[in-house]
């Protein structure tokens, strides 16, 4: 029987939100965007998604990506350096007085592997991994078709572990995960080695024309990610690793040097069991993350 419910979705993102209305299949039926402007706080951002809230169809569910640590069960933010004010703000209950509907809000990273797992064809495998590999980095994992969530449904914040006993600075310690391995962290790391402010595309445009410390940059990059990549292979044995943003902007000599280095360092069963790819979903992933979320209504994810 063929689900024809309708969810809502809400992508909130330090400079664009977007709501789009989509189906089980991934259909996504009507879509907005607009800038967050996120210095103007929570209720201001709360009330442009509520104002294409109002005007949509009826709908099972609203589904929340949003990034930053947070309480998913109770959809309580936490500290989000991205969004000022809105630390300790009870988004899902905000949400539900307003709209009247179940209300689910993930950490965009786990809201990313489950759309990857539900419409990127992985559905059935035993375990995915999604890292965002953007601005920040994130992981999100599912296991037998649900979100991993940590104690208490606490957000998974992998970009926080360190990588390295020194190194740029990000989610406040020298040589963390996230310093090493996300778009921010690419231009950090050009800094750091080179003296050099340079954007992760600048970064990568000087390693394509030759620049040879922009090369050694990426590299570095590059395998920080294969590495974080083996050992969560090693740890986990998942059926795949899915790389988000950077996969995508950097391509496949990125891809290759991080793949270089998951073979070399992961464990020989987990590395012949992995898939380590870019995400399937490409340019629609953000879209396809807040209605996966809103989907849980129907699965009891």
């Amino acid at each position: 029987m063929t689900d024809d419910s309708v969810y809502l979705g809400w992508d909130v993102g330090g400079t664009k939100s977007a709501a789009v209305l989509g189906n089980a299949d991934g259909d996504v039926l009507d879509r907005s965007e607009w800038p967050s402007d996120a210095d103007r706080g929570p209720e201001a951002m709360i009330n442009d998604f509520l104002a294409y809230a109002r005007k949509a169809p009826p709908v099972s569910s609203l589904g929340v990506s949003i990034g930053g640590p947070l309480d998913t069960l109770n959809g309580v933010m936490f500290d989000v350096t991205h969004l000022p004010g809105w630390m300790g703000l009870p988004l899902r209950a905000r949400l539900q007085e307003a709209l009247g509907m179940p209300v689910f809000v993930e950490h965009d990273a786990a809201a990313c592997a489950l759309a990857e797992y539900t419409w990127g064809g992985w559905q059935g495998c035993h375990t995915l991994i999604y890292l965002t590999c953007g601005t920040g980095f994130g992981a999100g994992i599912i296991i037998d078709g649900k979100i991993y969530r940590g104690a208490g449904g606490h957000s998974i914040e992998i970009g926080h572990a360190r990588f390295a006993p020194e190194g740029p600075q990000l989610f406040g310690k020298a040589g963390s995960n996230e310093a090493y391995c996300s778009g921010t962290g690419l231009g950090l790391l050009a800094e750091w080695k080179l003296g050099r402010k340079m954007t992760p595309r600048e970064v990568s445009g000087a390693a394509v024309v030759g620049d040879e410390g922009a090369q050694e940059v990426l590299k570095i990059h590059a395998e920080a990610t294969g590495q974080v990549c083996a050992n969560l292979a090693d740890t986990l044995f998942p059926d795949a690793i899915v790389l988000g943003s950077l996969a995508r902007h950097l391509g496949e000599p990125w891809l290759t040097m991080v793949r270089a280095r998951f073979d070399a360092e992961a464990h020989p069963h987990a590395r012949e069991r992995c898939t380590l790819q870019g995400a399937a979903l490409g340019d629609r992933l953000q879209d396809l993350s807040a209605l996966a979320a809103a989907l849980q209504e129907r699965t009891g994810g």
